[in-house]
């Protein structure tokens, strides 16, 4: 977890020491034993935020993991069904450059058929720039929020 979000929990001069002297220490027999100490000194935390912040970073985790999936399986959808989900993902998303998508599934369709996987990789970055582009746009919305309900699955 980074420095910055455990800054948050107000913890003892104690547990910090054994956090700042994770680094050096190489071994790893005396790197499981430096664990468990991190682990006696955050029970004598406030362990209500330690949770807290804990289930914070899974949920964003668990977003982020499901986001990642709707955008595979809308690249997959692109490749294997061509126009039809472009219409549909054109109608859902008006905002991306409608020519540069058909191109990149385009040339994904053909690299997919010869087995080569760069087409489809730039395609998924596509997709992945222009909804979090779409997101910035508009903050309230979830791009691509709905989209389990419309059949992609």
């Amino acid at each position: 977890m980074p420095r910055k979000e455990l800054e948050r929990l107000n913890l003892s001069e104690a547990t910090w020491a054994a956090i700042d002297e994770t680094p050096r220490i190489k071994d790893v027999r005396a790197r499981g034993r430096h664990w468990k100490r991190i682990a006696n000194c955050l029970e004598r935390e406030d362990m209500h935020a330690v949770h807290a912040l804990v289930d914070q970073a899974e949920a964003r985790e668990r977003e982020a993991n499901a986001r990642h999936h709707r955008l595979e399986r809308w690249r997959g959808r692109l490749i294997a069904e061509g126009d039809a989900a472009l219409a549909q993902f054109l109608d859902q998303h008006p905002t991306i450059d409608r020519q540069s998508l058909r191109t990149l599934v385009r040339a994904a369709q053909r690299d997919t058929e010869r087995g080569r996987p760069e087409a489809p990789r730039k395609l998924f970055r596509f997709l992945r720039e222009a909804l979090d582009a779409e997101e910035s746009d508009s903050p309230a919305e979830s791009p691509i929020a709905g989209e389990d309900s419309e059949g992609v699955s």
